[in-house]
């Protein structure tokens, strides 16, 4: 199997891994976690450049395991790993980055291509054992990749993105949806009143 299609096989078993996480029933748990994330303060954090990450050989997806090495070796001790929330349109993701006391920086590379990220710190998540790994754990909880503020969508946008894994398209685009697409989605899983809230965080 040449390097291409390999690579391709990876990233469509990833992707179905993190289908199946972002597809679970919605719960009391999640609801409340999800108001009470919402009420903590949003910073922007610059994401270091893409050179400098290759450079680093920061693995992308290690987003925990990165800001924890930096912040192991950094000789300026300076550097403190902190984890939290990545908004991401309707979802709020579980990622770390790190601080210096002043600012917020990620040190993950993305495909998104993005040169910063809104990020939420969260001091209540705490690191325990759990299955000989290390894993986040908020209000009596194990935290999969992250909490849903409208999970009806976000159940349906993975389901799709199922789907067309499933019938071969390139998983490079099965999680891309056009502007009409997103809308469409919106629009059948929101209340109006949600819809004109998702302004809040960003668009799906």
């Amino acid at each position: 199997m040449g390097e291409a299609k390999r690579r391709k096989k990876l990233l469509r078993e990833r992707l179905l891994e993190q289908i199946e996480g972002w597809t679970c029933p919605p719960s009391p748990w999640e609801r409340a976690l999800v108001m009470e994330v919402a009420a903590l303060p949003a910073f922007r954090a610059r994401r270091m450049p893409a050179k400098d990450l290759e450079w680093m050989r920061m693995p992308a997806n290690h987003c925990h395991a990165n800001a924890r090495w930096y912040e192991a070796n950094d000789w300026t001790h300076q550097s403190k790993a902190v984890v939290g929330w990545w908004i991401q349109g309707a979802d709020l993701i579980l990622h770390s980055v790190l601080t210096n006391g002043h600012e917020y920086m990620c040190i993950t590379p993305s495909s998104l291509g993005e040169t910063e990220i809104i990020f939420i710190p969260d001091p209540k998540i705490e690191w325990i054992e759990s299955d000989e790994q290390l894993a986040a754990k908020r209000n009596g909880q194990i935290i999969g990749l992250g909490i849903r503020r409208y999970p009806e969508l976000t159940i349906a946008m993975h389901e799709t993105m199922r789907v067309r894994l499933e019938q071969g398209m390139d998983p490079d685009r099965a999680s891309e949806f056009s502007h009409e697409e997103r809308e469409d989605m919106m629009r059948t899983y929101l209340s109006p009143k949600e819809f004109d809230a998702m302004g809040k965080f960003g668009s799906a």
